[in-house]
């Protein structure tokens, strides 16, 4: 679904690129904020979820992203992610982005396909079965995404961003140590996996 979405939408603009006269005026120069609300990740998390799970809940994680243009092509943005996770393992942090707008054809201020290198932080807490306690792990990620930032609506304002790519997890903090026979270390999900997949799909406005 996501290679369709980017596929259209470097055919249309391509498009664009090509039957429109030369004396057509880009679309508006001054959107170099926005603002982003990731809907995809709260509809996953709660399919994921309450598909493998009998005790069927609500999950609300709740990620919303700003950016900022650079310059012509770049821009920078800061996520931050609240009550992420699951039930028993909930997520929160925040990530640095930095942006390549690869492909925008007649397009400006933030919008087209683009390549963004992230740096994340997660402070996870989870549920320890063996014990009436939580514990907690902090978490540093890096990696790449590919996505594309379409406007949507006549003035532009309003913004689809579509993107996947993998992230590598590591522990920052310093493990239990203990020689407790039959001790067993809870691995958070992104300990168990060497490259997680990560992805959005956002609702966003520009200004």
């Amino acid at each position: 679904m996501f290679l369709l979405i980017l596929t259209f939408w470097a055919a249309t603009i391509y498009a664009q690129a090509q039957t429109a006269p030369d004396t057509v005026a880009p679309a508006r120069p001054g959107f170099r904020h926005a603002l982003r609300l990731d809907v995809g990740g709260i509809l996953a998390r709660n399919f994921a979820y309450n598909a493998l799970n009998e005790n069927t809940q609500l999950l609300l994680p709740v990620l919303v992203g700003y950016e900022q243009q650079l310059g012509r092509r770049t821009s920078g943005s800061v996520e931050v992610l609240l009550n992420g996770g699951e039930p028993t393992e909930r997520a929160s942090g925040v990530a640095m982005q930095g942006r390549y707008y690869l492909y925008q054809g007649h397009q400006t201020g933030l919008a087209g396909i683009y390549a963004a290198p992230t740096l994340s932080y997660r402070a996870i807490k989870q549920e320890v079965y063996y014990s009436l306690t939580t514990e907690k792990r902090k978490l540093g990620g890096a990696g790449v995404l590919l996505g594309a930032q379409l406007p949507l609506g006549g003035r532009g304002r309003l913004l689809l961003d579509v993107s996947g790519g993998i992230m590598t997890w590591k522990r920052l903090d310093q493990g239990p140590k203990t020689t407790v026979p039959g001790y067993y270390d809870n691995e958070t999900f992104y300990e168990r996996n060497s490259a997680v997949f990560d992805g959005r799909l956002s609702l966003g406005y520009r200004f």
